[in-house]
């Protein structure tokens, strides 16, 4: 019934609009595209690498008709709260965003990696595949030694996998243990490359203290905090603890990037957002390596608390990454920063291709 409710509405809601929205693509047709964004173009690029090139035209037809829709932030706002209200709080009209337990935000995209199969269990690499893997990214080890930087690998885990307690009890895990998981464990027991999987250290800090956001995709400073000392660990050989630092409350109605995805900031707002007292770092730790990251999102939640133990942190989107920024930067570790969702990239990016 919620379904048929939430579907009448769509479609008398796309009917008045259609109108404007034709006449305004029709429009488009005569001014010139803006410069897709570099997150836009890997999405992309990862259709067409998988073979779905066909898929990747489709979609960007049809994001290119709904991004135009007249009063679509109102209507995709509308549909997600008569969805809550509806199901008893238990589900929102959302293709990106998941409710979960206790107003608990997951991302459910498949366009954008698949979060949800990952939770699942469902799309493990067998073992030719990881083989095949792990030989691509040591030859990519071997290049960023030769220009004289260290590599390491760092695999963030998707928020299921550290609070799966409040996933829907109607997404079933065939198998508790995921993809990047198996795969992480591979690379360490069958291969010298350098890899550290943040999610040993995010799990058990969590019992203590929350690691990621209810309303957004990422790890709150806390989450970061650990990931870095993780990370600093596997580098250097010693870490900050977290029971000797200090953080700061900046925000306690933050809301994030989910809520945002399904127009609901003002339902979904009871985060609250630290920050790093950067006075209370041990300052006896700092590096004078120089780091360069490369990777996603989660990289730029990174920087300000990396910084405080480097000489020189920068980072990068991979889909922004060339070669020429060795030399720019100078860097004498390189990180290769993966999401959990982004695993697959580990096997079709070549970050030393010219």
């Amino acid at each position: 019934m919620r379904e048929h409710i939430v579907s009448i509405f769509f479609c008398l809601f796309i009917i008045c609009t259609f109108s404007i929205t034709l006449f305004n693509q029709v429009i488009g047709l005569f001014v010139q595209d803006e410069e897709k964004s570099d997150v836009n173009k890997g999405h992309e690029t990862e259709l067409a690498q998988a073979g779905n090139e066909k898929e990747a035209g489709l979609l960007g037809m049809i994001d290119g008709f709904t991004s135009n829709l007249a009063g679509k932030s109102e209507g995709a706002k509308m549909a997600s709260e008569i969805s809550k209200a509806t199901s008893g709080n238990t589900y929102i009209e959302s293709t990106q965003v998941l409710l979960g337990k206790d107003n608990w935000l997951f991302y459910k995209s498949t366009q954008d990696g698949d979060p949800i199969a990952d939770y699942q269990g469902i799309n493990h690499y067998t073992e030719e595949q990881m083989a095949q893997i792990a030989a691509k990214l040591q030859q990519e080890r071997d290049y960023f030694e030769s220009l004289g930087c260290e590599f390491y690998i760092l695999s963030i885990p998707n928020k299921a996998s550290v609070y799966p307690e409040y996933m829907p009890s109607s997404i079933k895990q065939e198998n508790k243990t995921s993809r990047t998981e198996i795969f992480m464990d591979y690379l360490k027991n069958n291969t010298d490359l350098n890899v550290v999987n943040a999610k040993d250290s995010l799990v058990a800090t969590k019992k203590a203290y929350q690691v990621y956001y209810k309303t957004d995709t990422h790890f709150n400073a806390i989450g970061s905090f650990m990931t870095v000392q993780a990370l600093k660990e596997a580098i250097n050989g010693n870490f900050d603890s977290l029971e000797d630092v200090k953080f700061k409350k900046v925000n306690e109605n933050y809301s994030g990037d989910l809520a945002a995805l399904c127009d609901m900031q003002d339902t979904f707002n009871d985060d609250v957002m630290y920050e790093l007292d950067v006075e209370s770092v041990n300052k006896k730790l700092k590096s004078d390596q120089k780091v360069l990251i490369i990777g996603d999102s989660f990289s730029d939640h990174m920087v300000n608390i990396m910084s405080q133990y480097y000489a020189q942190v920068d980072a990068v989107n991979i889909w922004s990454f060339n070669l020429a920024m060795i030399q720019e930067y100078q860097p004498d570790v390189v990180v290769w920063e993966c999401a959990e969702r982004y695993t697959d990239r580990l096997n079709w990016v070549s970050l030393t291709s010219e």
